[in-house]
């Protein structure tokens, strides 16, 4: 389907950035917006968040208390009994901390893993009636990491990240209330020593940003490298390319290593600088709480003891929320990447009063149709054509001329811009949709199998077909030979959905499973596109026979497949140049006599 992949540019992907300890983070675009649809997305999975909202606040009880509760120990040094009952109570407290985060483990695994059950099984059940123009504009490879990479970064997020955020939060305002009950005087020197951490931070991953987009783009130029080198590393034999391609790959690779060794570097600084700070601060409280002590302006060792514990947990949290912000800005990206696939607009519904296809006669007129996958970009321009029930059409012509686009239409995967499709005198945008595709089998030029048995590949379409109906359609077609000589006959299980066989093979199998589905209409593209000449002429006579008493649509470059065919019609540009039988367009020596003579290389 080459045809309608001209003019449609990909749709690009979101920058990409490192910042914090040079883990990637692709920022989102509109956070707030994109949380909000997530929290209307998840309603009804969400059973127990708000225990896990308290059981963070209780888990942060811990970091909390336990500075107050060893300065009152120290207070107390002198009252045996006190003591053992502070450390009692600081034993219980460390107990209940570990319970309480073994509790949010266990609400977390049963949330995250509901939520995003729901995100996956909503995200295919729109993918699956999405129109097939959108599988056109998007690559498959980036459709996959939508639907598993980014969906995997929410679902880490929401099973790690969220717990630990909220802990964290409830700990250093804890942590701050308390030190302000303490003293607030030695708070604001924390605070200096936090605010100077957080300005070396900042200058530092202004840097850090630089180098890591540096070394994602060296990497991604690997990464292509290795890709190519791969996929035509018979091409590269064939033309002894390897010195070159290792030339190339040691020069990517090389400077992949230069940059990934500057940007850690870079990125090294800043945990060592921030515990030596860290360090500095923890010791100038010290000596400024000795001063005050022996000052007289504070009394109680106990207060200086728990402050102490509390400056040094106070910094560390804020280089871990960082952290675990980075890891939130790339799920709500990804979340926002998958609300960029909710949003595309489904195949559209069928009519009001849409009828069903209970039986069809198979008779096709194309009104002044006009179609383009870009409007600026007309791909048939006014055809008008009629296929009379029972006829066998075939379609021929240069490639991009329409053939192919004319088959979406038939089988409505897109719809005409203007003009209109009949089909037994209906438009058919009136019928169902679903009853409107069971009438026709196709096979298109890609050939698809599935990796399932050889059973289930030609009984797709037609799932409760006895194995006698199944060995009928392969040996029509010609296919039971092969199949024969499989290890396991029909029951041999296509583990990679077909590349086990040849290309003739597969689409032997694809013609089988058209015709097993017994269709009123049959559409063939180019299904003799990938087979030998003697494999052909089978088909060919295969042909003849189904088609018998049905209406066909063939398309083929292989002019002498369709020289029995009822109808020949010619497009060139978009238009219809010629039509009629094989001998009337012979006799009319024009562009299709051209095509006959210069295949056939009859004169």
């Amino acid at each position: 389907m080459a045809e309608k992949d001209a003019g449609v540019p990909p749709k690009n992907l979101n920058g990409i950035s490192r910042i914090g300890r040079g883990g990637v983070v692709v920022k989102p675009k509109n956070m707030k917006g994109t949380l909000r649809r997530l929290w209307k997305l998840t309603k009804g999975q969400r059973n127990g968040l708000g225990w896990i909202l308290l059981l963070s606040a209780f888990a942060s009880c811990a970091s909390i208390l336990s500075p107050y509760v060893t300065g009152k120990a120290v207070t107390a040094i002198s009252s045996e009994d006190a003591v053992v009952w502070i450390l009692y109570c600081l034993a219980g407290l460390y107990l209940c901390d570990w319970l309480v985060k073994f509790l949010q483990a266990f609400f977390m695994a049963s949330i995250g893993q509901r939520v995003i059950h729901h995100i996956r099984k909503t995200l295919f059940d729109h993918i699956r009636n999405l129109p097939l123009a959108f599988f056109d504009r998007h690559r498959h490879g980036e459709l996959m990491s939508r639907l598993t990479n980014d969906v995997d970064n929410i679902s880490t997020t929401i099973s790690n990240c969220l717990t630990l955020l909220l802990t964290y939060g409830f700990t250093v305002t804890g942590i701050f209330v308390m030190m302000l009950y303490l003293s607030p005087s030695l708070t604001f020197v924390s605070l200096l020593g936090v605010g100077f951490i957080f300005l070396l931070t900042r200058a530092v991953t202004k840097r850090t940003r630089k180098l890591f987009a540096q070394q994602q783009k060296s990497l991604g130029a690997l990464n292509g490298q290795v890709e190519e080198s791969i996929s035509g590393l018979s091409v590269v034999k064939a033309f002894c390319r390897e010195d070159e391609m290792e030339r190339e790959f040691a020069k990517k690779n090389n400077e992949l290593c230069r940059v990934s060794i500057q940007a850690l570097i870079c990125s090294g600084y800043l945990m060592p600088l921030m515990n030596v700070i860290n360090n500095l601060l923890y010791v100038a409280i010290s000596v400024l709480c000795g001063i005050l002590f022996v000052n007289g302006k504070i009394v109680d060792i106990g207060l200086i003891t728990s402050f102490l514990l509390y400056v040094r947990q106070f910094t560390r949290p804020f280089v871990e929320i960082a952290n675990i912000y980075n890891n939130f800005q790339t799920a709500v990206a990804g979340a926002e990447r998958v609300f960029e696939i909710l949003d595309e607009q489904p195949e559209p519904p069928d009519r009001e009063g849409a009828v069903s296809v209970d039986c069809s006669r198979g008779d096709i007129e194309l009104c002044h149709v006009e179609f383009g996958y870009l409007p600026e970009n007309p791909v048939l321009k006014d055809i008008s054509l009629k296929i009379p029930a029972g006829t066998q059409a075939a379609i021929v012509g240069s490639t991009g001329s329409g053939k192919t686009t004319m088959i979406n239409l038939l089988t409505r995967f897109y719809d005409v811009l203007a003009g209109s499709i009949l089909l037994d005198g209906r438009d058919l945008r009136e019928y169902r949709m679903e009853d409107l595709r069971k009438i026709f089998g196709v096979v298109l030029q890609d050939t698809s199998l599935f990796a399932t048995s050889i059973r289930e590949n030609i009984c797709y379409g037609h799932p409760e077909a006895s194995m006698e109906q199944i060995q009928e359609a392969a040996r029509t077609v010609g296919a039971d030979s092969f199949i024969e000589r499989l290890p396991k006959g029909y029951d041999t299980v296509l583990e990679q959905g077909g590349m086990e066989l040849s290309q003739g093979e597969r689409q032997l199998l694809t013609i089988a499973r058209a015709v097993l589905a017994n269709a009123p209409i049959l559409i063939l593209d180019e299904a003799t596109s990938s087979v030998d000449t003697v494999t052909e002429q089978k088909i060919r006579r295969a042909m003849l026979k189904i088609c018998e008493n049905r209406t066909s649509v063939i398309i083929a470059h292989r002019l002498s497949t369709i020289r029995d065919s009822d109808l020949i019609i010619l497009l060139e540009d978009g238009r219809i140049a010629e039509q009629g039988t094989h001998e009337e367009l012979m006799a009319m020596n024009g562009s299709y006599a051209q095509m006959y003579h210069t295949q056939t290389g009859v004169v």
